[in-house]
């Protein structure tokens, strides 16, 4: 009876999760759907908290942000938070020993 109640609780367990991811997947689908965003789905989108998307908006950064007169509700083009995430590259190895090549070819010519 025991190892019944067992399997039971661990099959209950493993539909709960796969609920939540399907949840998750769900919301993300909606996001990615979505022309503009409110503050709650920046945060998923971006993976930032809240609080950091509201520092960031009152922080004076470039972040993109939209607000509808009079209440301050803040709002985000998909596209255009998009866009703001990955402006900033990182060069990789390789990009770095592109760029020293190039450097080293100046310097011998």
């Amino acid at each position: 009876m025991i190892k019944i109640v067992n399997e039971l609780r661990e099959i209950l367990t493993n539909i709960a999760r796969e609920l939540k991811e399907l949840k998750e997947t769900v919301k993300m689908s909606t996001i990615l759907n979505k022309e503009v965003l409110d503050v709650y789905e920046a945060a998923v989108l971006t993976g930032y908290k809240v609080s950091y998307i509201h520092k960031l908006s009152s922080a004076g950064t470039d972040l993109p942000i939209y607000s509808s007169s009079g209440n301050g509700k803040l709002f985000f083009k998909r596209l255009e938070l998009l866009e703001w995430m990955t402006k900033h590259k990182r060069n990789n190895f390789t990009d770095f020993q592109n760029n020293v090549n190039k450097y080293l070819a100046r310097k011998t010519a």
